[in-house]
């Protein structure tokens, strides 16, 4: 109960606040978030050591881990914010290597750990020697952001784009996405605009009911994807009867599936952005001023977007359907495909908010968005939790497809959801298509 409450706190310090830190990013730069996460990591650290050392009462390393997920939550806009802002002819595979490298982080740092901090006596993790050097190496990390994040030559990017627009679209009085346009070019120099709390662009953004379906869809991808990744050592126990029925260990490993899912979810991250690049029809509408000519074959994000969602629904439908119940060596299935999917989406989303509404607020507007995975996780989570309990005998164990059937059919169904939501903001009435916009 400890441990997962301090996993809560971890998610809620990382999720919650994001909004903010993408706010920060946009209005002060890449840097001072990187400075601010430095003044999260270290504090933190330090205060989760001591209490472990001393074995303090757990609400101290709850409290330790909300400032540490704040520190990582913060790290990681100021990464992607600078990709998305100084990168935006290559926009995918620029946001899909920071992504994915906060992804490795986990893998690498854990056999580092594994070799390092290990007690030569006892063979047990020096857990304290491990959270003292996260508070200094992430510090230096931090510290070491504040001089390389910064958006080059933003201002002078802007205003370029906002004079094409101008000459195309003068006198429209109307929205443009995925750009600055029309009259609304006046928001790069009218200072009192980018002096207000939320400035123009971003009123814009939250009032685009576009917006609203498409954070919908990512709250109904990603909950289900979440809530497997946390769910994951229980449903493989479900998999097999309890070990004194049969005398004999679940063959099934669960740090192996792990180590599946963050492979797979790294490699479908690099590869859909690489993939979006250079698939994505071409943007004709400047083509006067030095667009590129349309693509013999192209491919929309937005369909590789579908295709990631349907790769995970697929996954969640063939644990539905009871194929992996007592066949371990199935759960290969499961676990490639739902970490290849939620990777994939987890790179592809930001990439198509940076292209619908521009970069000018992508980490406010990215901020906004991805808060949704915290909820879904909790939500889609507590939808698991219920199917197990509900099914569990005596001891609290249960094991058999009933344990999780309907729990993963709702998570399908709710992928299929999202991609009707996706699909009406991309071509539905007053969608991105009707507007013009390439994705």
């Amino acid at each position: 109960m400890q441990v997962n409450a301090i996993s809560i706190a971890g998610e809620l310090g990382m999720y919650l606040p994001v909004p903010l830190f993408g706010y920060i990013c946009d209005k002060m730069g890449p840097g001072k978030l990187s400075i601010l996460s430095s003044g999260f990591f270290g504090p933190a650290y330090l205060l989760a050591a001591y209490a472990f050392v001393h074995k303090l009462p757990y609400q101290v390393m709850v409290i330790a881990f909300v400032a540490i997920g704040s520190g990582t939550s913060s790290m990681y806009f100021a990464g992607v914010t600078t990709c998305a802002k100084n990168f935006t002819g290559n926009r995918g595979i620029a946001l899909s290597l920071p992504i994915a490298a906060f992804g490795l982080s986990s893998l690498w740092l854990s056999q580092l750990i594994s070799r390092i901090f290990v007690d030569s006596v006892t063979g047990e993790l020096m857990i304290g020697n491990i959270f003292l050097c996260f508070s200094g190496f992430l510090v230096l990390i931090g510290l070491s952001g504040a001089v390389g994040l910064n958006v080059i030559d933003e201002t002078e990017e802007a205003l370029s784009a906002a004079e094409r627009e101008g000459l195309l679209e003068a006198g429209s009085n109307g929205p443009v996405y995925g750009g600055i346009g029309g009259n609304d070019a006046i928001s790069i120099t009218d200072s009192d605009d980018q002096k207000a709390w939320v400035n123009r662009e971003t009123r814009k953004f939250l009032s685009d009911k576009t917006m609203w379906w498409f954070a919908a869809g990512v709250f109904l991808v990603t909950g289900p994807g979440e809530a497997f990744i946390n769910n994951m050592g229980a449903l493989i126990q479900t998999l097999y009867p309890p070990q004194t029925a049969l005398g004999r260990v679940n063959p099934v490993d669960p740090a192996t599936h792990v180590s599946i899912v963050a492979i797979t979810s790294t490699a479908a991250r690099v590869t859909a952005g690489l993939l979006g690049d250079w698939l994505a029809p071409s943007d004709t509408t400047n083509s006067d001023n030095g667009a590129p000519a349309p693509r013999k074959f192209s491919c929309s994000r937005m369909t590789l977007l579908f295709l990631s969602a349907l790769l995970m629904c697929s996954g969640q439908l063939f644990v539905a359907l009871g194929f992996a119940q007592e066949h371990g060596e199935r759960f290969w299935v499961v676990s490639s495909f739902i970490g290849a999917g939620y990777g994939a989406v987890f790179c592809l989303a930001p990439t198509v908010v940076s292209v619908v509404w521009g970069t000018e607020n992508f980490g406010t507007n990215w901020g906004i968005v991805t808060m949704t995975p915290a909820l879904g996780a909790t939500v889609f989570g507590l939808i698991f939790a219920q199917g197990y309990d509900s099914h569990a005998g005596a001891g609290g164990f249960c094991w058999g497809q009933e344990c999780y059937a309907n729990s993963f059919t709702i998570m399908a169904g709710s992928v299929l959801l999202a991609l009707v939501g996706w699909a009406w903001c991309w071509k539905g009435v007053g969608g991105w298509r009707s507007r013009g916009v390439v994705v």
